[in-house]
């Protein structure tokens, strides 16, 4: 039998025909499945059936091949390959497995730069992870990494953060030069006239995107790293502070202050640009009056008699129709400051596919209308916040008198709060920079004959390997779309799907959540609240909000902040101190309690819960009816 190993090519046909042996295929049809040349395949097709092992039949003058079913070997052929499959599957997947990441719109295209690259890439810097584990249901990604991946590359990182402090300020520094280099390259990238671009144009923007957005988190996955999936940073903070004498029942407020950011975030310099529009409006009695009867018309007159539920999808739609009409009667300076804010910001909602879109103009047109409406007064509110930095300013340079913080000690902070200004800062880029790829994307899979979503889901090789005309195995990536794993190490990255996909999740997700009154995670934001649970991980979400209610998510992102602003608190599975959610609630003063792990899948809709952010606690007080 070991004739039957003699090539590579063999082995894969009779894979395939031990597979599925009771299909039969065509020559054309065993090239594609097998990614093999069709010469090499008609050769050893002709072997194999002159051993007996493969049988042919024609039908409508087309020869086909299927496995024969009446050879000696064959029985033991299909237990061996099983058994082949079987043990692959375990050597690569029986690990400790931990969820990195839950993304409801996370497609493989993009997983694949940042995996690919912390596998392969992050060993001039720190280490690289063994291996990664990813699980797509259609456009839903459970990310995972290993428990000693996690602990061993966290902790290479922090140790260079206390060997080499200004090796943090580097980081920031480089993570904002490669963000702008990516994003000044996605400028560039053409969105129209593609079909005139050959190929080789194709893969020149596909491969150029793919090295910038590998440098690009090269640099952006070393914060997250040191503490998102183990709290080592974390850890390594309050270890600092006990050297200087803080009391531990301190610890956490003082390590909350001197990492909290001096300066704001792009996504809070967003807000306060579409805000000073609205101070625009407010200085302006006339203007104001427009905006404030359009939306009182349309809640005493429009809602009513449509019936629409408030921030339904339907009530939302009708609302955009009804803010168009403000276009031909408000001030030229204040459209004019809109539009502008449009075009800067538009692709905000882009996270991170297609399905999720891009803002409208309407939309912006919309907020402004609640925002001058809801809110008395705008200007005082910026006063506010403008004494509320003031404050923390003061505050923390008086803890840093207090404790008479070394020099070194005192970048430590500096730089660990510039982490979350950078972490926004490059998450913009790259949502500009999977907005304007979609295009691209979409023309390379017209030319393969693939959807935009199917797409999505090759391989980078596949693409580059299709775009220089060679054959891809088109038949399994449209298998993956539906479901499918993704598996990178250094040396390989291959989707798994079918069987093999099952198996592998089975190994993979092995957790087991019970039933619990109290949910430990971390302080992303001092403070405690009481409210009602609303589970809100997509924009469609939202609707369910109210305000005071505790929001609770996987994960957050920009395009969720009208929820969060109407919170009493946040609570999420995921994320350490430079997470999204940390961010906002720092700058909102929101509590936060973070990397809870399982709040998702412990708490429901409509559970009155205590968020008590300053032990990191969520109490539940009473179930949901």
């Amino acid at each position: 039998m070991k004739n039957l190993f003699r090539s590579r090519t063999a082995y894969r046909l009779i894979e395939l025909f031990t597979g599925f042996p009771t299909v039969r295929f065509y020559l054309a049809e065993i090239a594609r499945l097998t990614n093999s040349n069709p010469a090499n395949v008609m050769r050893e097709l002709v072997k194999l059936k002159k051993i007996g092992i493969i049988s042919q039949t024609v039908s409508s003058g087309k020869k086909y091949y299927r496995l024969n079913k009446l050879h000696s070997n064959t029985a033991q052929l299909i237990t061996l390959f099983k058994s082949f499959k079987q043990n692959s599957i375990e050597i690569r997947f029986k690990e400790n497995w931990i969820l990195g990441e839950d993304i409801p719109n996370m497609d493989p295209f993009i997983a694949q730069v940042f995996i690919d690259c912390i596998v392969s890439s992050l060993k001039k810097f720190a280490l690289n992870y063994q291996k990664i584990a990813c699980i797509h249901h259609d456009y839903h990604l459970w990310f995972y990494i290993t428990e000693d991946d996690a602990k061993r590359v966290a902790q290479v990182i922090v140790e260079e953060f206390a060997k080499n402090v200004r090796f943090m300020t580097t980081v920031n520094t480089r993570i904002i030069e490669t963000s702008d280099a990516l994003r000044a390259y996605s400028e560039m990238i053409p969105e129209e006239n593609l079909e005139k671009l050959a190929n080789l144009e194709l893969l020149e923007i596909f491969n150029t995107h793919d090295r910038l957005h590998t440098e690009y988190y090269q640099w952006g996955w070393i914060p997250p790293a040191s503490d998102m999936f183990t709290n080592t940073l974390t850890e390594y903070g309050k270890s600092v502070l006990r050297r200087y004498g803080v009391n531990e029942a301190k610890v956490n407020d003082y390590l909350m202050t001197l990492t909290h950011p001096t300066e704001p975030s792009l996504m809070k310099i967003e807000q306060d640009e579409f805000r000073e529009i609205g101070v625009m409006i407010q200085k302006d009695p006339h203007e104001l009056q427009i905006f404030r009867e359009l939306l009182r018309k349309f809640q005493e007159e429009d809602v009513k008699e449509f019936g629409l539920y408030t921030h339904s999808p339907e009530y939302e739609a009708k609302f955009e129709e009804r803010v168009r009409n403000l276009v031909g009667h408000i001030k030229s300076e204040i459209l004019t400051a809109l539009q502008n804010h449009y075009i800067k910001y538009f692709y905000t909602k882009f996270i991170f596919t297609e399905e999720q879109g891009v803002y409208s103009f309407e939309h912006y047109l919309k907020e402004l209308v609640r925002l001058v409406s809801h809110t008395e007064n705008l200007e005082d509110v910026k006063v506010q916040e403008q004494d509320s930095l003031i404050t923390l300013r003061t505050e923390r340079e008086r803890l840093i008198k207090e404790l008479k913080l070394q020099s070194s000690d005192r970048v430590l902070f500096d730089e660990w709060g510039r982490f979350m200004i950078t972490k926004i800062y490059r998450r913009y880029a790259q949502i500009y920079a999977f907005y304007k790829m979609t295009a691209i994307l979409e023309e390379i899979g017209r030319r393969i004959g693939l959807t935009l979503k199917q797409t999505r889901f090759m391989t980078k090789e596949e693409v580059r390997t299709a775009l220089k005309g060679k054959k891809i195995n088109i038949d399994h990536i449209i298998g993956r779309g539906l479901f499918s794993v993704y598996y990178s190490t250094e040396n390989e990255h291959a989707f798994f799907v079918g069987a093999e996909a099952e198996a592998a999740r089975k190994l993979i997700q092995r957790e087991q959540i019970e039933y619990q009154s109290e949910i430990k995670g971390q302080c992303g934001c001092r403070g405690v609240a009481k409210g009602k649970v609303r589970i809100v991980n997509i924009i469609e979400d939202m609707k369910k909000m109210q305000e005071g209610d505790i929001l609770v998510a996987i994960s957050t992102q920009p395009d969720l902040l009208p929820a969060m602003k109407k919170a009493a608190a946040f609570v999420t599975d995921q994320g350490g101190v430079t997470c999204h959610a940390a961010i906002v609630a720092r700058e909102m003063n929101t509590p936060c309690v973070i990397g809870t792990k399982i709040a998702t899948k412990v708490l429901h809709d409509g559970d009155i819960v205590e968020v008590d952010a300053n032990r990191g606690l969520v109490t539940i007080v009473k179930r949901g009816q």
